[in-house]
């Protein structure tokens, strides 16, 4: 298997950090990594992660983040970058919550179809996720419209990108926070990206875990939509 990184950016979630991990690490991927990028959560998740799972192993990485930059956005394109620069040589990456809502057990799905030559590969939850009923729809519409992306669930955080892909768009992204979703996907049509989906249900939130979910925003959306039509993307 191609060397892969997971992703789990993580604000607050010492509670549910031990049962994720212990997930991904029933899967048995011996080339499967794991870095663990943490905004310096006020519980201390990085603390609970860097003394259980990433003190003395070679698999398990921590980015703690202690500047004033917070938020998904910032997170990811730091992780992006903290991929490229890694030696060994990471083939795949790929991210998912670190609250217990995405199902570690779709991660030998995604990686396969990346390996099967897709650039992008997105856990697609049904219909009105991202939030509830019409309005999660409406957000969803109005993102497939924003990106051009050829998926169903633009907002869905649990996906995965060739290495090739991000050598491309990881300098050229600027969102902060949420909107770093739609944006990436956005980059990835403009350089003819090919897509690839894996349906999945996302889990129930765990009742000791950090909502820490979030959607790109109407207006965000619409400066993306903006700078896709002229060419800032």
């Amino acid at each position: 298997m191609a060397l892969t990184l997971l992703i789990i950016p993580t604000k607050n979630e010492h509670k549910t950090i031990h049962r994720v991990m212990e997930e991904v690490t029933a899967l048995g991927l011996d080339d499967l990594h794991v870095l663990v990028t943490d905004d310096d959560s006020i519980d201390g998740t990085w603390r609970t992660y860097g003394t259980r799972w990433a003190a003395d192993s070679e698999r398990n990485h921590l980015l703690r983040r202690c500047g004033p930059q917070k938020g998904r956005g910032y997170a990811l394109r730091e992780s992006y970058q903290w991929a490229l620069d890694h030696v060994p040589r990471y083939d795949f990456v790929l991210e998912m919550a670190g609250n217990g809502t995405d199902d570690p057990s779709l991660v030998p799905a995604l990686i396969e179809k990346l390996a099967d030559g897709c650039d992008v590969v997105v856990a697609e939850r049904g219909e009105g996720t991202g939030g509830s009923g019409a309005e999660a729809r409406r957000t969803q519409s109005f993102a497939k419209f924003a990106t051009g992306a050829p998926v169903q669930d633009v907002e869905s955080g649990f996906r995965g990108y060739r290495r090739g892909l991000l050598e491309q768009v990881v300098r050229k992204l600027k969102s902060k926070h949420h909107e770093i979703k739609a944006e990436i996907l956005a980059a990835a049509v403009k350089r003819g990206a090919r897509f690839g989906t894996v349906p999945t249900t996302a889990r129930e939130l765990p009742s000791d875990a950090y909502a820490q979910g979030g959607e790109s925003g109407a207006l965000k959306l619409t400066g993306l939509f903006l700078r896709r039509l002229t060419g800032g993307v």
